[in-house]
Parts: structure tokens; sequence; C-alpha cells
């Protein structure tokens, strides 16, 4: 049974915690988000080679960490449910207290894995989120301000000709 938890938490081991981009200019960057204001980003690659990028280059932003959170949500919410109906069955006097320890001991190492990847995912997940403010959609939403109008020369004074 170990083999196959092992197994089953194989994939979510390949998940890291950079972020892709899809820029209009570029295709898609896979980097980690360490900064940024209203008009860039700064990213790094896992290589450590740093990355300014314009936020209105940037067309969308899919941030580490949610489908580890999904899926340890979904184990967290099974290890929970199995934990239960397996808590009520061992309480019949039919029951055999070896399989019902090895049963509730099962169901918990689910929970346990479960809420941990579903910890990590959501940690990962709003610390990404957190460094690349709201302000992604305005910049690309929002026309920049004009600038002011510059004050013409009258057109009665280029016809005027100058006395020397």
């Amino acid at each position: 049974m170990r083999t196959w938890m092992l197994l089953g938490l194989l994939p979510t081991t390949g998940c890291s915690t950079t972020a892709t981009f899809l820029t209009r200019s570029r295709g898609n960057v896979e980097a980690r988000i360490v900064g940024g204001d209203r008009q860039r980003l700064l990213l790094q690659s896992e290589s450590g080679a740093e990355l300014v990028v314009d936020r209105t280059d940037v067309v969308d932003i899919d941030h580490p960490g949610n489908v580890v959170a999904l899926l340890g949500g979904i184990v967290t919410f099974s290890g929970m449910t199995n934990l239960g109906v397996t808590a009520v069955s061992c309480r019949s006097a039919l029951s055999n207290r070896n399989e019902c320890t090895a049963s509730i001991g099962l169901m918990s190492s689910f929970l346990a894995v479960g809420a941990g990847m579903l910890t990590w995912g959501l940690w990962t997940w709003l610390t990404s989120r957190s460094l690349v403010p709201s302000t992604l959609e305005t910049a690309q939403t929002v026309p920049p301000a004009p600038l002011a109008p510059e004050p013409a020369v009258p057109p009665s004074a280029r016809l005027v000709p100058r006395l020397r």
C-alpha cells in the first residue's frame, strides 16, 4: 500500500514554484515572480537569469500551486470521508480491532497527505498572486492618460511678414 501512496504522490513532485506567462512578444515564459511595479514585472528563471517584462506585454499568468491545492483538497475530503465511515463501522461489536486500527491509520495518513498538499498548493498560489497586484488587468484595459496639448502658433502670426 505504501508503494501505491508513493506512486500517487510522484506527479506532485514535478510541480514547481514558477509561473507561466503568456506574452505578446515572447510567447510562453516560465519564471518565478520576484516583484514589480505598475509598469513592469521582475521575473527570475530557474537558471537564475532575471528578466523584466512590461505589464502591457503580458496576456495571462498561470500561477503555480492551484493544481496541487485542488488535488490536495480532493484527497483531504476523501480521507475525511473514509475516516468517518471507518470509525462508524468499527464501533460495531462484529468488527476486527486489528483491521480497524490499520484502516484508521491508513485513512489518517491519506488525510495528512491531502492536508499537506492543500496547504502547500494554497500557500504557493497565494504567494505568487500577491506578488502581482491587480494592476495587470487595469494596465491592459485603461488607456494611457492623454498628453497635455502643446500651444500652437496662431495662423495669423504665420501670415504676417516679419519686419527687419
